[in-house]
């Protein structure tokens, strides 16, 4: 019942606006038709035929004047409204720019905060209902920053919140330097667009915030609240823009297909691969894997030849296993024997599976004995650099 509503009261919204656009030019071209269609009735009821051939083409004249008069008029309405829009993006490009610079600076923050805290969906916008940023950002705001006893945690928000504030700064200057009254008056933008952005309560708020940032008598709590406070507000400041603007709006769109390939990549390498659910996949497959070639060898046995393994070859196996099931003791073990050249054992105790087992001292001790570098775990990618521009 409510869609049925809604889809009603948008019809009706559409006409009310079609007939407001109806100007005094359509008007009189509409009356014009109707009196020359009224001309070509009335010819079929003349008496005489000079009269019936001279009301027809009375007639056919009006009309066909009057349809040239209204597909001129629409052509150069048509050029007029891309004039128009050309212009409108000239003078809104530099707020274009501002957008689009701090929202892909925040998103990426906030994003990459919520991959690392393992949280449910992403942060994109443009977006019709901000009750889940809302609460997110609540729920932050209400965080005791001095008493957070985890240390990642603690580094990621600084992280997420470490926005430059001269980000903040070019957008809010901007939006406060458009003159909306000249833009409505020069129908640059239409009322509703004014309508829209002719609110600068979230504005002067962020404006106030940003002026209590850039002192520096604040606790480290009152900073990291009032850090919280301008994100929150410049999301929805932003949301709002895209809302009004198709083009700003398509922008964010085609950034959110980059920004969601790259969200991807971080989940997959720096939770997915670390989880109980891959590391059990994982093993799976290499049970899996293994059955079905003991399977095969089984029905195929003139094709199994015995390898016999080597000392190296023997040696990485058990590593590998000793790996898996966490057994520092057997990796201590096999150390001497292990050949400072070979690149497989040591790409494997230095992969991200390994890092609990080589949390041993006298391991680490070991390792950087035979290798002459310090432990460190290989990280599966390279960090991305954030794009500003």
């Amino acid at each position: 019942m409510k869609n049925i509503r809604k889809k009603f009261k948008n019809i009706k919204e559409w006409f009310g606006k079609k007939i407001q656009n109806l100007n005094g030019l359509y008007i009189g071209i509409m009356v014009i038709i109707a009196f020359g269609v009224g001309l070509l009735i009335n010819s079929s009821f003349a008496g005489s035929d000079d009269t019936k051939n001279i009301l027809v083409g009375l007639g056919t004249g009006v009309v066909t004047s009057a349809l040239v008069t209204l597909y001129i008029d629409i052509i150069n309405t048509r050029i007029g409204r891309k004039k128009v829009m050309k212009y409108k993006r000239m003078l809104l490009n530099p707020l274009y720019k501002a957008t689009k610079n701090l929202y892909v600076y925040a998103t990426q923050n906030i994003n990459e905060y919520r991959v690392r805290e393992e949280l449910e969906g992403y942060f994109l916008l443009p977006i019709d209902d901000m009750g889940k940023i809302s609460d997110f950002f609540e729920e932050l705001k209400s965080v005791n920053v001095q008493e957070v006893e985890n240390d990642k945690r603690k580094k990621r928000l600084e992280i997420m919140l470490d926005v430059p504030l001269v980000l903040y700064s070019e957008l809010l200057s901007q939006y406060k330097g458009i003159p909306f009254e000249s833009l409505l008056l020069d129908n640059i933008i239409t009322q509703d667009e004014y309508d829209k952005m002719k609110y600068f309560s979230i504005v002067n708020e962020c404006v106030k915030t940003l002026n209590l940032l850039n002192q520096d008598n604040m606790s480290e709590q009152e900073t990291y609240c009032m850090k919280i406070q301008i994100m929150y507000g410049m999301y929805v400041l932003m949301n709002r823009i895209m809302r009004t603007f198709d083009f700003i709006s398509q922008m964010a769109k085609t950034e959110n297909e980059w920004i969601k390939e790259q969200l991807d990549y971080l989940w997959y390498n720096e939770i997915y691969v670390n989880s109980d659910e891959y590391i059990e996949n994982l093993i799976n497959e290499m049970s899996s894997r293994a059955e079905a070639e003991a399977e095969y060898y089984a029905e195929h046995p003139e094709l199994y030849e015995d390898i016999e393994e080597d000392e190296e070859d023997i040696l990485h196996r058990k590593i590998n296993t000793a790996i898996w099931s966490g057994d520092a003791e057997t990796i201590k073990q096999c150390f001497p024997d292990i050949n400072a050249n070979n690149k497989q054992i040591q790409s494997e105790l230095t992969w991200s599976l390994a890092k609990d087992v080589m949390r041993d001292k006298e391991l680490r001790k070991m390792y950087y004995e035979k290798y002459g570098v310090k432990y460190k775990v290989r990280k599966d990618k390279k960090r991305h650099r954030k794009i500003f521009k």
